[in-house]
């Protein structure tokens, strides 16, 4: 938790990746002192760092259950308990709305994150992408036309040597990408629009992209198995490095308005380093892969060993752990896509935890050996005895 490179590396970024990290650490920290010493500035400290961090990334939209949750299990009063809870569901609640609102104003039509159906559409792609011609089936009328322009699009790209960005698997190339058919058919949308924002035409597309991703979802739910829940699922276990891998993204240069923000000389930038290259990071994947199976090995060993009845605080805690881990994973892998940035809390809560978990086996390992031990000298003891008494 000190000694961690990834921190150096998330910090140099122009990010919200290192201040949603930061506080999701706080936020643990708080869910596990309501837990352990609960007591009502808790309650303030908690309903404020969950808000700011629903307001930062989407990955927050399980903590206001899962904090709900903590709440109603720690011994606060029942009116703490529902206060604690409801607060901070309710602050996140008027966020929704009010953003909701505001994209309502912007593009007439309701909707808390126009990005999600971007992101639907951009899944569903991954997984049409590999529908055979003849096996296609007919579309809504709403949806021919862009229908039409991702078929063509994929006809037309089938070497995947030719396009590489055709030959990755479950990632976000489909939605930022200009060149790619929902660009091309957003900016046709509003081709007579030239008084149309970058960003009202984004949010626009939005509810139609994800009733599209939504349809192709259901038509096709085995190619969307095997062709991106699969591939984000082992993306998932080993997240890859991503845009940490290289500084600046591989590039010498930087954007004139970052030039003009910095105050530097000129647009290029340079490194400590003889290249752009980051190698200090390799490791992460494989590491994740491996404290994943682990923590997976020891809360099955804990249930079996029926660590449900052991100290009550200790259970809380570990029933914590287990569920933002299966939340977060159930969200990146059908939700989101995989990304060491994206799952750097998840990865030092599992290490952390799983560090817990095998104190615990093992302190139980000797528990049991030492009960053995003393059942055996027992044993012999009243066997001495009668054989004295014989």
């Amino acid at each position: 938790m000190v000694l961690n490179p990834l921190f150096l590396y998330m910090g140099n970024m122009i990010s919200s990746d290192g201040l949603f990290l930061a506080l999701s650490l706080i936020w643990i920290t708080l869910l596990l002192w309501i837990i352990h010493r609960p007591n009502t500035n808790l309650i303030i400290w908690h309903t404020l760092v969950l808000f700011i961090a629903f307001t930062v990334r989407y990955n927050a939209l399980i903590y206001p259950v899962i904090a709900a949750v903590v709440f109603l299990v720690s011994r606060m009063q029942v009116r703490k308990k529902l206060a604690g809870a409801g607060t901070g569901i309710l602050l996140c609640g008027l966020f929704v709305l009010y953003t909701g609102n505001k994209y309502q104003a912007l593009t007439g039509i309701w909707q808390y994150s126009p990005f999600s159906g971007w992101l639907m559409a951009n899944n569903a792609m991954y997984a049409y992408r590999h529908v055979d011609s003849a096996a296609r089936k007919p579309v809504p009328v709403r949806f021919k036309t862009l229908d039409n322009m991702i078929r063509t699009h994929f006809d037309s790209t089938r070497d995947v040597k030719k396009y590489p960005a055709e030959g990755l698997m479950a990632s976000t190339v489909y939605m930022w990408s200009s060149g790619m058919p929902l660009y091309a058919y957003r900016d046709k949308q509003f081709k007579k629009d030239t008084t149309a924002s970058e960003l009202r035409k984004w949010a626009t597309m939005g509810p139609l992209y994800k009733a599209y991703g939504a349809y192709i979802i259901r038509k096709y739910p085995w190619h969307y198995l095997r062709y991106f829940i699969w591939p984000n699922a082992n993306k998932y276990y080993a997240p890859p490095v991503e845009f940490l891998e290289s500084y600046n993204s591989g590039s010498y240069k930087v954007a004139p308005i970052a030039q003009l923000w910095f105050g530097y000389k000129s647009t290029r930038v340079k490194t400590r380093t003889k290249d752009l290259q980051i190698k200090l990071l390799d490791f992460y994947p494989i590491f994740s892969g491996i404290i994943n199976v682990v923590m997976a090995c020891c809360l099955i060993c804990f249930f079996m060993l029926d660590g449900l009845r052991m100290n009550m605080l200790f259970r809380k805690g570990m029933l914590l752990a287990g569920a933002i881990w299966l939340l977060n994973a159930g969200f990146t892998i059908f939700a989101s896509s995989a990304a060491l940035r994206f799952q750097s809390f998840p990865i030092m809560l599992t290490t952390v935890f799983t560090g817990l978990l095998l104190d615990w086996i093992w302190k139980m390992g000797i528990k049991e050996q030492h009960e053995a031990r003393q059942i055996k000298e027992k044993d012999q003891q009243a066997k001495l005895i009668s054989e004295a008494l014989a």
